[in-house]
């Protein structure tokens, strides 16, 4: 399984790199029961890369995203301070600052969250600095409400 997971992982770090995995594109979605949870979750994950401020998960109507592993990096020289977004207006998580060539991840296991946004809202990443960054988000977004 961790053998998977990890050519997984490289894999989508080179389609990153060679610009074929486009920004908000999910890889992969899986419905978990967890104990002493009411409802199932379906767990998502997005990739992005991103050259300016921009939705890494799109709204969904109704519905909270809520997100539980990031992971971001750069691959410029240039430092960037990143924040993530409830969509157009209030940040959520951050702001980070992450070094030319470097990145960060963060992860809590479901079905605990990092952050969640707003009903109806996006997800975005606020970036401040000129420079690409790239990653992914793992969240759920069938949590009842």
């Amino acid at each position: 399984m961790h053998k998977q997971l990890r050519t997984l992982t490289l894999l989508t770090i080179a389609l990153l790199s060679l610009g074929l995995l486009a920004e908000g594109m999910s890889q992969a979605a899986t419905t978990t029961a967890f104990p002493d949870d009411a409802a199932p979750k379906t767990l998502k994950t997005s990739a992005f890369t991103l050259g300016a401020t921009g939705t890494v998960v799109a709204a969904v109507p109704g519905r909270k995203i809520k997100v539980y592993s990031v992971k971001l990096y750069t691959s410029t020289t240039v430092s960037l301070v990143v924040n993530f977004r409830d969509g157009n207006t209030t940040a959520i998580e951050g702001p980070h600052a992450i070094a030319g060539t470097s990145g960060y991840t963060e992860t809590i296991n479901p079905p605990y969250s990092l952050f969640t946004t707003s009903s109806g809202t996006s997800l975005d990443l606020v970036t401040s600095g000129s420079g690409t960054v790239a990653g992914r988000v793992s969240y759920w977004d069938n949590d009842p409400i």
